[in-house]
C-alpha cells in the first residue's frame, strides 16, 4: 500500500444536532486526506447525521464544520457549490433517479458539474459501467434493477467526478454475501488510491476492516471510541 497524505481536510468542532430519535452531542473529530474512516454505532446513536452534516444538507446545528479552516456556515452559494464537489455521496437507499437509466444516473454529476463534452462523458461513463459489471443493464431504470445493481449504479455515480472524499451510508443493507464482496472489492480499490478519503457509516464495522485506517464509535450521540 502506498503511503498516505494526512493533510487535514475537514474539522467537526463541538457540533450538536438535536433530532426526534437521535442526536449529536458536542461531537468533534478531524478528517484527513488519504485516510479511510469507519463511523459506526447502534441504531439511533447519531451516526446517521454524519454524512448529511459533512455534505452541508443539515444547516441547523450548534458548533462548526470547517473545510480547510473555513466554516461552511459562512460560505456563499458559489463556495458551497465548490465545497460539495469534493464529495461523492452514496446515500442510504441509493437515491437513484427513477426516470433515468443506469447510464443517465451515472452521467448526471458529469453533466451538471464538469466541462466534459458529451462524447467524453459517454466514454467515461461507459468505462465505469464496464468496471462495475453493469454493461447488460445500462439502459434499464432503477425499478428493473436488483439491489446489487442499484448499489453499483449509485457507487458509479458517486465516483464519476473522481472526488477527494467519498461519503457512504449503510451500503450493504439487503445485499447478499456475494454481492457485498464484489462491492467491497471496488470500494477497497477506491480506498487504496492515493490521497482519496472514504467515510463509511455503518452498523457493521468489521465488514470494512480491510480498508479502515480509523474507526469512530458513537453511542447516544457522543463519540465513545
Amino acid at each position: 500500500m502506498e503511503s498516505r497524505d494526512t493533510k487535514q481536510l475537514i474539522e467537526v468542532r463541538n457540533v450538536t444536532v438535536e433530532g426526534e430519535k437521535q442526536n449529536l452531542l458536542d461531537v468533534s473529530f478531524n478528517l484527513c486526506l488519504g485516510e479511510d474512516v469507519i463511523i459506526f454505532g447502534a441504531e439511533n446513536s447519531g451516526i446517521d447525521y454524519i454524512c448529511p452534516l459533512l455534505a452541508h444538507t443539515i444547516e441547523h446545528y450548534e458548533g462548526e464544520v470547517l473545510y480547510k479552516g473555513q466554516s461552511i456556515k459562512n460560505m456563499d452559494f458559489v463556495e458551497v457549490h465548490n465545497y460539495r464537489k469534493i464529495f461523492g455521496y452514496l446515500q442510504r437507499g441509493y437515491a437513484l433517479i427513477s426516470n433515468m437509466t443506469v447510464f443517465e444516473n451515472i452521467a448526471l454529476p458529469l453533466r451538471y458539474h464538469s466541462d466534459l463534452s458529451e462524447s467524453e462523458i459517454y466514454e467515461l461513463v461507459d468505462s465505469l459501467i464496464v468496471y462495475l459489471h453493469l454493461s447488460h443493464y445500462k439502459s434499464l431504470r432503477p425499478v428493473m434493477l436488483t439491489q446489487s445493481e442499484m448499489l453499483r449504479t449509485a457507487f458509479g455515480r458517486a465516483i464519476a467526478l473522481d472526488p477527494d472524499m467519498l461519503l457512504i451510508e449503510h451500503p450493504l443493507e439487503g445485499q447478499c454475501l456475494w454481492n457485498a464482496q464484489v462491492f467491497l472489492q471496488a470500494l477497497q480499490n477506491r480506498a487504496f488510491a492515493p490521497n482519496k478519503t472514504v467515510i463509511v457509516v455503518t452498523y457493521q464495522p468489521l465488514v470494512y476492516i480491510n480498508i479502515a485506517t480509523r474507526f469512530i464509535m458513537f453511542h447516544e450521540g457522543r463519540i465513545v471510541f
